[in-house]
């Protein structure tokens, strides 16, 4: 009896963990650049109060690791010239974050008085040579395909984009917002920007809403199993 209340009990805990991420998804599947996230399980036997190898008498599951699924959301044409997407499905900007660069596909910039491109928390768009700066005198500015930026018909300078040989080692510093550790395998990868769009969400908000109801489903179901076992019989 105690077997199968670790193992329903353990059901109910990987549920609720995943109503939490699918509601998180959710929550944010109109934030542009946003990037689904979801979780892996995995299953395990071992003997409660034992140190020794499993033997296979107790089942149960447990979240495994999470992950950002890193496919690209559908662009959206805003016609504001601080909007920019990206072009190729890996790349990413960088950012000035208070504890070093950061990185993201949300592409909603907005211009400084000091002539500045900053993100919405105050981030600076990192060129090739520092921030990226529009003289505050320019009339006008522009955004090459190839992430060259120009002022009145004058290079101010390249846009800094990069990718990442393991992308799954990225950390969440926000909800478009990740940043790298070493193992993650940065490289400078110059690509394509497109000047008045933005990157949408890759959040599905109805398969995440059938997800979240088969979820509590699942959570009911275990808890249901939990409490059968626990009023059964002695000996049963």
């Amino acid at each position: 009896m105690i077997r199968g209340m670790y193992a329903a009990a353990t059901g109910l805990v990987v549920a609720g963990e995943q109503q939490e991420v699918t509601a998180y998804n959710l929550a944010n599947s109109g934030l542009p650049g946003f990037r689904e996230r979801g979780l892996v399980y995995e299953s395990f036997d071992r003997v409660l109060g034992r140190t020794a190898d499993p033997t296979g008498d107790v089942t149960g599951a447990r979240v495994a690791r999470a992950y950002h699924d890193f496919r690209p959301g559908p662009l959206q044409q805003t016609g504001r010239p601080t909007d920019l997407a990206l072009g190729d499905p890996d790349r990413f900007f960088v950012l000035s974050g208070p504890d070093g660069p950061l990185y993201t596909r949300n592409g909603t910039f907005y211009l400084t008085p000091a002539g500045q491109l900053v993100s919405q928390a105050g981030y600076a768009l990192q060129g090739t040579n520092g921030p990226v700066i529009i003289p505050p005198d320019s009339t006008t500015y522009s955004i090459g395909l190839d992430g060259s930026v120009t002022a009145d018909g004058q290079p101010a300078g390249d846009l800094r984009l990069v990718r990442f040989r393991d992308p799954q080692q990225l950390t969440a510093a926000g909800p478009t917002l990740y940043a790298a550790p070493p193992n993650a395998g940065l490289e400078v990868a110059p690509g394509r920007v497109m000047q008045g769009y933005r990157e949408g969400s890759n959040v599905q908000p109805a398969d995440a809403m059938v997800r979240m109801i088969l979820s509590a489903r699942r959570s009911l179901r275990s808890m249901a199993e939990s409490l059968q076992l626990n009023t059964r019989p002695t000996g049963s």
